[in-house]
Parts: C-alpha cells; structure tokens; sequence
C-alpha cells in the first residue's frame, strides 16, 4: 500500500464542514491502497463562532492511528492580533487596529513562515518526509492557501511531488467583489506567489469543472475535478417527516451573492395567503454562525417568525435530524457567478431528498440536481412560488414529494465513489 501525505488545517474534530472533504479522503483511499496520513493542527474545542478558530489549542503534538489514515494534530499558538481580538471582539477600536494587523501578516507570510501562525504544519511535514522517505506523494488542500507555500518549500527541499487542492478558488474568487488600496495590492502580491508556489506542484483539484478549468489556467497546471461527496448516512438516525407540516430545510451559511430573500417571499407569500393546510416550516440550521447574514434573514421574515427556526451552530447529527425530518431543501445559487457546488448540495443528494434551486446557476448545481433526479430548478420569481405551492398541494393530497430517481448516479456523488476518482489520479502521478 502507497504512502500519502495530506496537509490540512482542517480536519476532524473540527466540526467546520472544511474539514469534510479530506476526512472524507482519509475514509476511503485506502480501499484504494493508499494509507494516507494527515498533518493538521489541533482541534480541542467545538467551534461555535468564527472567533473560536482563534483561539491557541493544545500544547502536545497527538498522534492518531487506525487501519484507514493516521493523524498528527499540531499544537496551535494564535499570534498576538488573533488573542487581542478573541478577548475584545465587541471593541470597535481593537476590531479597527486588527484589520491593520491582518494586513500586515498577510504581506509578511509570503516572505516568512514565521508570520504564519500554523508554519509547524510546514516543519512538521518536513521532519517527517526526510525521516521517512516512502511517501509517494503530496497533498496539500486549501484554503489557507498560504499552504501551497509549504507545498513549494517541501517540493524543493526533498523533491516530492505534491498536489494543490482547492476546495475554493483563490485569486480567480468572484466573490471577493471590488478591492481597493492596500488590498488590491494584498491580492496582486497574493497572485504572483500563487503562480510561483504552484508552479512546482503536479496538477490542482477542485470542486467542479468550471473552478478547475479557471484556476488550471491561471496557475498554468493541468486541472482535475474531484468532487465534495457525501457521507453514507445508513446508520444515521431515522426520522419520520410530520404529516401535518410541511417542512422546508436550507443547512449552513449564507452569502451576500445568495439572493435568499426571493424565497422567503415566496414562502411568506403561501403562509399569508392561508393557501396550504399544512403548517409551513422553514429552518436555517447553523446560520446563526454569521451574524450578518442571521440579521439579513430575520429581516424578511417579519410577521412569519413563528414558522421559521434558526439556530447557531449545532452537531451534524442534529443537522442530519433536521434534514431527514424536511420533506423540501434548500440550494440557492450566486447571482451572476458559476462554477459554485456547495457541499450540502451533496449532503442533500445522499439524504435522498427533493431538492429546490434556485436561481438557475445553468452550471454544475443544475446539471448535478437533473442527473441526481432529485432537483426542481426554477427560473423566476412565479416559478419558484408555483413549485413550492405544487409540493405542499402534492402532500396535502397524500402524494410522497419525492420524485423517483437512479440509485446509481446517486451512488456516483458519494464520498467513496469521488476519493475513487482521486486514487486514479494518484495512480497517474506516482507510477
């Protein structure tokens, strides 16, 4: 069986859904015969706000081992900006101030791995090559994408070949929007090192066509596309749908290109008007993780609150719960951009779930939604209404609101299934 190495910050225990893709890996790759081992950092705490990842753990390095994948968890020291701000986050002045520290660190990085505050991932991983040369390749998934810089100093050091996986793009983003002053010229510098670090890896991955095609090119290296997947979820907990609710489901976060707000409309529309006999309920499980984006919500649901549910971030199992008990979920595309597969989109097909998207991204949500045979994609405002209230009527007349759909391309979005695709991938690269 090969040896692989994988860099990640995130991985299990974290209870981030960044720390799923590579789990995911560690899971199957040896049924594959890879024995990967993962280099990540300690993960002691649950995270429940985007502050707790600042916060240093550990202070002993924990080594993990199992038939499947081996762990090193790395102790974490938060930088001096990152404990300043965990203990003073409701101060406007100090928020200020760590920007400007953020700034700072994100020019220095690039020249210093001692402005990183996870840089012992880069030694570690160098140690453990040069004491044990039997690794047969490299990977390394981002974001941080700072990593990639451990990927070209290892490359040069001790000439192992490695793998740049983007579970986002970095400097290709269409989300980052508009960036002036001392950021456009972050980001410029930002795009040179990218180019400069890729350019000793083998290929990337990515999530989907469009984002290996686009940073392929960017990076001039040759793209693969190994998809997020989904968990087997046969031990899960069984859930019974509520026959006298009809219950609509969207998991995790939201952003700013999420045009959220047509839904709830339309469902605010169908409550209003008393056109369905069955009790409406809309949940927002995790979404209260984003403060912004839970006030964004709460703003368009005035005068339906009773039937809305949003809750901080909970365990997956109870997310899991949620979605079994749904007879609706949720995908809402970005305006304007493609390319963009959440991973509850695939947590969504492995439930077996009917699966409502909109906006149309006329991209790889689509496509993977009609493949799956799950998906109901809607154009406009009316359309998306006609088809949430087509549903409802359906379960009021004691329809089942799942369409029937192929076991086999469902079976083709599991987690297994896309580690399959990496280990061929890997076949290619250390032959």
């Amino acid at each position: 069986m090969k040896k692989v190495l994988i860099i990640s910050y995130f991985f299990p225990p974290c209870n981030l859904t960044a720390s799923q893709r590579i789990k995911g890996w560690a899971n199957y790759l040896a049924n594959y015969g890879y024995y990967p081992t993962i280099v990540t950092r300690n993960w002691d705490h649950p995270i429940n706000s985007p502050e707790d990842v600042l916060i240093s753990t550990g202070d002993k390095l924990i080594h993990e081992k199992n038939e499947q994948f081996e762990v090193y968890y790395l102790p974490y020291k938060a930088s001096k900006r990152d404990l300043i701000f965990s203990k003073n986050k409701n101060n406007k002045l100090i928020q200020k101030t760590s920007k400007i520290w953020t700034l700072k660190d994100q020019i220095l990085e690039n020249y210093s791995n001692s402005a990183i505050p996870f840089s012992n991932l880069f030694d570690f991983s160098l140690d453990l090559i040069q004491k044990n040369d039997s690794f047969s390749c490299l990977i390394i998934s981002g974001n941080p994408f700072i990593q990639f810089k451990f990927g070209y100093l290892l490359q040069k050091k001790t000439g192992i070949k490695w793998i740049a996986d983007y579970r986002d793009d970095w400097s290709t983003s269409e989300l980052k929007g508009t960036e002036t002053g001392v950021k456009k010229v972050i980001s410029l510098l930002q795009s040179k090192k990218e180019k400069k670090w890729l350019s000793s890896s083998e290929c990337i991955t990515s999530i989907s066509k469009k984002y290996s095609e686009k940073i392929g090119a960017f990076v001039n290296k040759k793209g693969h596309v190994i998809l997020n997947g989904y968990d087997d979820l046969k031990d899960s907990e069984q859930v019974e749908v509520e026959q006298d609710f009809f219950t609509i489901t969207y998991n995790g976060s939201l952003y700013p290109t999420q045009p959220i707000e047509h839904i709830i409309k339309a469902i605010k529309r169908i409550i209003e008007s008393n056109e369905s006999k069955l009790k409406i309920q809309l949940n927002f499980p995790g979404l209260g993780f984003d403060p912004l984006q839970r006030a964004r919500v709460e703003k368009e649901i005035i005068g339906i609150e009773n039937n809305v549910l949003i809750t901080d971030r909970i365990p997956k199992s109870e997310v899991i719960k949620i979605q079994k008990g749904s007879d609706l979920l949720l995908m809402v595309s970005h305006t304007g951009i493609k390319g963009i597969p959440s991973s509850k989109m695939y947590e969504y097909i492995g439930l077996k779930k009917q699966i409502l998207l909109f906006p149309n991204d006329h991209d790889i949500v689509e496509e993977t939604l009609l493949d799956s045979g799950l998906g109901i994609i809607c154009e406009d405002d009316e359309e998306l209404y006609s088809s949430i209230l087509q549903l409802i009527k359906w379960k009021e007349n004691g329809n089942s609101v799942v369409k029937q759909y192929d076991e086999k391309r469902i079976e083709f979005y599991s987690r297994s299934q896309q580690t399959a695709q990496l280990a061929k991938l890997l076949d290619q690269i250390t032959r």
